[in-house]
Order: C-alpha cells, then structure tokens, then sequence
C-alpha cells in the first residue's frame, strides 16, 4: 500500500509542478479558451498525462517491484497506451483548432474497434436479474458504446471550473480501492497515478479557473476510465468489476444519458450543444460555480462509496446502489428542472391509458356517422347525451341562440339525459366551444360546449376529433332537423 501512496503523491507534485508549463505551452499553440474576458489555456490534459507518465516513470527507476510491474504493463496493456495517446493528441488538436464533433466520434469509434480486435473488450453486460454473456457483435457494439460514452460523458461535464476533474479523481479512487481488493495492482497503480495528477491539476482548475481541462485532459481521462473499467471487469469478479464502474460513473453517464434524450425527445441533432446540463441547471438555481462543482463533487463522493457495496455483492448492496442511482434521477429531474423528461412521462402514462381515450374517440367518430341518420332535434340531443355520458369531460352544455344572439334554450347533459337550464362556467373550468347552425335556414345558432376542471389528469381525448370530424357532422344534422320550439 505504501508504493500505491508513493505513486499518488509524485503524481501529484508532478502534474502540480507541470500544470504551469502546461499552461505557458497552451498559449503557445492556441489552445484558448477567450469566452471569458482574459484568454485560458485549453491545456490541462497534458498536465495530468505527463505528471502521470513522468511520476511513473521515475518511481520505476528507483522501485523495483513497480518497474516489473510497468514492463508487464506494456506488454498487456500496449493497446490502451496506444488509444490514450491517440485520444490525447485528437484533444489537443481540437483545442487548438476546434474540430466538428462527428470528426471526433469517428475517431474515437476507430480507437475503440482498434481496442476491440486487441482483445480489450466488454464481454459481459450486468443487469439486476445477473450476469448477461454477449455474442460478437454485441460485445463489439457494447465496447465501442462503453468507450465512445464514458469518454465523452466527461467532456460533456466540463462546463463550469473543476466539474469534470473532481469527477474524475473520485471515480479513480474508487476503481484503485476496487482493484486493490481484487487482487490487480496494474491497475490500481494506474488508476491511483491519474487520480494523483489530477488533483494536483485541479487547484489551478478551481474557480476562477486559470487553466482548463481542454478536450485533451475531459477526452484522455474519461477513456482512461473507460478502458481501465474494461481491463479490470475482464480479471475480477463479473458481477464485482461490471457494477463497480456503472455506479461510480452514475453522475457522467446521468448527464450524459440525459443530454441524449432531451435532444432525442425535442428533435434536436444529438452533436449539438446546448446549457441545460446538470452543472447549468445548478447555476441556473442560483449557486456559484464553486458551489455548483461542491454538489458535483458530494454526489460523485456518494456514487463512489456506494460502487463499494459492490465489493461484497449481495443483494442489500446491489439494492442500495441501485437505489441511489433511481434517487439522484429522480431528484435531478424533480428540482432541475428536465421539463422534457415531464413530458416523457406524460407521454408514458398517455400510453399506459390509452385504451380510454381510443374507446371514445372510436364513439366521436360513430356519433358522427350516426348524426347523418338524425331527423328530429329530440334525437340529435339524444345522440350527445350517449356520446358525452362516458367521456373525460365535467360538464356538457348545449345552448342556441338567435340571429341576433341571445340565447333562446340552453341544455345541459348530464344522467343521460338533457336537463333544460342554464348551467354556468365554474371558476376552476377550461373549456371548448364549438359552434354550429340549427334549422335550414339558419334560423338559430347552436354551441357545443365542453368543460373540465383544472388540476385533473392529462387530457386523452383527441380534440382534433371533436373538432374536425364531430363538428362538421353535427353542423349538417342540425341544419337539417327542425328547430325545438322556442
């Protein structure tokens, strides 16, 4: 344990000692960010990589056992290495020259397919009810998702100073506790090393941030996590090492998940941007940005030590883990304000009771046919009372007017019947008004209108239907009817 704490902390004073040069060599390239008054550099991704390589690599001069253990590195993690320094070197060309987002999903698809034909590949799929094996294609698709998401899901959370980098050392600190206990210090090494230089990134990230991640450091650190989770589900438990990343990487993949179905359920590309990430939502609550990046920071405390439970597998620890990846939905939805995802779930529960509202807009449709066969007033009412005796609407008022619009009769349907008599709009009514002629000449005009209280559930009735093909038929079968006595 005492070489895993050597390691942190020279990868900390290392990143701490390069961050500045890393900084002074961003301005050099371009790598700015001028969004926010004074030009900062994009360049922290090389900050953390070289302090985690210069760090290594000087402990395994002086450290036998871990320069054993980086040469045997190389030889079964060479692949990875390779990927990192591909994803690092895209970053840095992004912050430098901005790339379009697709260029860097085909690249990063082509890093993952790589890693795939290497040998480095999910395999497995955990789910609640066990342990899923996967053929080929799936584990291919499943390794390029894996890798593509995680390493993007942490670029989409460096929005507001020290967001993404925090993240990223409680996710590493849970995966080095995790492969300590499992027995695979290769990597818990490197795993302990990354988390090391990114917090001695991070003070020179807080806010007001001097330095920036860039793509280089959201893009290296998201697929470190992302491969190093592959390595180790694939040397350990399955069940242990599949869960333990899933749940210490809930809060990325949250926010990832829910930028994909915002913009899948408004229509909107999934590459383009937008400010309605959790860190936005929490600055548009009124918090600072340290503030902000504090609850950032508690909820991904919380997800790491729930991923522990899963050291120990049982079904208590699975429940609670799996409890408090359903609470922080529930609360990142109830008090973020996700109103797309209200809109899911209306949506959802339209769905669930749909068969109400086909069954009456089944009968809108037959009373219309039905209104073509009326020949007396007297069975047009009737009609509507049958028509409106099951609907989702409160109240039903039938009323004719003169020409000169002063209501002559009014009715209204209710107990399957049409009670002669005024009935009044309440208050806490909306209603639908839809009017028509009575009589061959037009000697009245007649209204339909339909109210229902605030505060009920969803409407399922299509109103289009009342409008469109109710309205027409009963504007004809009045038309042809004879006037009720006035």
């Amino acid at each position: 344990m005492r070489s895993y704490l050597i390691a942190f902390l020279l990868s900390l004073v290392a990143s701490a000692l390069l961050t500045p040069v890393a900084m002074r060599l961003g301005r050099r390239l371009g790598a700015l960010d001028r969004t926010k008054g004074a030009p900062i550099p994009r360049s922290g991704g090389l900050a953390i990589a070289a302090g985690t390589v210069l760090a290594l690599g000087v402990f395994a001069l002086v450290f036998l056992p871990t320069r054993g253990l980086l040469r045997l590195s190389w030889i079964q993690l060479d692949s990875i290495y390779a990927g990192a320094a591909v994803i690092l070197v895209l970053g840095v060309v992004d912050d430098v020259v901005r790339l379009k987002a697709p260029v860097k999903f085909v690249v990063e698809i082509l890093v993952a397919i790589a890693l795939y034909v290497a040998g480095v590949r999910v395999g497995t799929l955990w789910l609640p009810f066990g342990i899923v094996p996967l053929s080929d294609v799936l584990s291919l698709l499943f390794t390029v998702v894996w890798i593509v998401g995680i390493t993007n899901a942490f670029n989409l959370l460096d929005g507001i100073d020290g967001a993404a980098a925090g993240t990223a050392v409680f996710a590493l600190l849970a995966m080095f506790v995790t492969s300590v206990t499992l027995g695979q210090p290769m990597v818990a090494l490197l795993a302990v090393a990354l988390a090391g230089a990114t917090l001695g990134f991070l003070p020179f990230n807080f806010a007001p941030a001097r330095v920036y991640l860039g793509d280089s450091g959201s893009l290296f650190l998201g697929f470190s996590l992302a491969t190093l989770a592959i390595v180790g589900a694939t040397k350990g438990p399955a069940i242990v090492a599949i869960a333990i990343p899933m749940v210490a990487f809930a809060l990325p993949v949250l926010d990832t998940a829910f930028a994909v179905l915002r913009r899948a359920a408004r229509g909107a590309p999934l590459f383009t941007g937008d400010r309605e990430h959790l860190h936005h939502r929490l600055l548009d609550l009124g918090l600072s940005p340290k503030q902000a990046a504090g609850v950032l920071y508690v909820a991904s405390g919380a997800f790491a030590l729930a991923s522990m439970l899963f050291l120990n597998p049982s079904v208590r620890g699975m429940a609670v883990g799996l409890t408090m990846v359903g609470v922080a939905v529930w609360l990142a939805v109830r008090y973020l304000r996700f109103h797309e995802f209200y809109e899911l779930a209306r949506l959802a529960r339209r769905g669930l009771s749909q068969t109400r509202a086909i069954s009456f807009n089944v009968e809108v449709r037959k009373a219309a046919v039905e209104l073509g066969a009326c020949q007396t007033w007297a069975a047009l009412v009737a009609l509507l009372v049958r028509l409106f005796a099951e609907s989702e609407f409160d109240g039903v008022r039938l009323r004719l007017r003169s020409v000169a619009g002063h209501v002559v009769r009014e009715y209204t349907l209710e107990d399957d019947e049409a009670v002669e008599g005024v009935r009044a709009v309440q208050k806490d009514e909306w209603g639908l008004h839809i009017p028509f002629q009575v009589g061959a000449a037009g000697a009245l005009r007649g209204e339909l209108g339909v109210f229902r209280r605030y505060g009920r559930s969803a409407l399922l009735t299509d109103v289009n239907l009342l409008v469109d093909v109710l309205r027409p038929a009963l504007n004809d079968a009045a038309g042809r009817v004879t006037p009720p006595l006035l």
